[in-house]
């Protein structure tokens, strides 16, 4: 077994669990990334799955989520030339309607229990995931999603919402 063998099987090892932590779809199965194919792969029983096919959007997002955590574990601890930080821009956009988006502010008790289920594993996830980095890795997330739990607000640095929208009102209305 080559030395990259060993690798991808050790991360897709860590993305098994993570995926049964987000309750992925398929997620009772090994989870694997296919680096000449640049995929995550679930290999059923019945026949291997590749991210294309794999259902929703809470899965395209999971799995992608599992891939990029899975990654940047390897390469921290085996301190690799790679940046130490992941930019997030709205993970949780397919728990929010565009059409809703507006009036939940951000809320997520608004949002179905499933789906409000998910949005709290995923930053449980990534809050455990990046405590289990020792100080040595950082996610950035620009998001819709405002979870009332300690540990969520506590990392919160802005608010961009209304008059302090990131992108200001008046830019928007320039004509092109």
């Amino acid at each position: 077994m080559s030395g990259w063998t060993s690798i991808l099987n050790r991360i897709g090892i860590q993305m098994t669990q993570w995926a049964q932590v987000l309750d992925l779809e398929h997620s009772g199965n090994p989870v694997r990334l296919d680096v000449k194919n640049l995929t995550v792969v679930v290999d059923r029983e019945e026949s291997p799955i590749t991210l294309p096919r794999m259902g929703a959007g809470k899965n395209w997002v999971g799995y992608h989520l599992l891939a990029h955590l899975g990654l940047h574990q390897h390469f921290t601890q085996h301190a690799r030339p790679v940046p130490r930080f992941l930019f997030l821009d709205q993970p949780t956009q397919v728990y929010y309607p565009s059409d809703q988006d507006t009036s939940l502010n951000g809320a997520i008790d608004a949002l179905q229990d499933d789906d409000r289920q998910a949005v709290a594993a995923m930053f449980k996830l990534i809050f455990d995931a990046v405590a289990s980095f020792d100080g040595k890795f950082q996610v950035i997330v620009t998001d819709h999603a405002d979870l009332v739990d300690e540990r969520f607000q506590s990392a919160v640095i802005e608010r961009w919402r209304g008059v302090h929208a990131l992108i200001p009102q008046d830019w928007l209305e320039l004509e092109p």
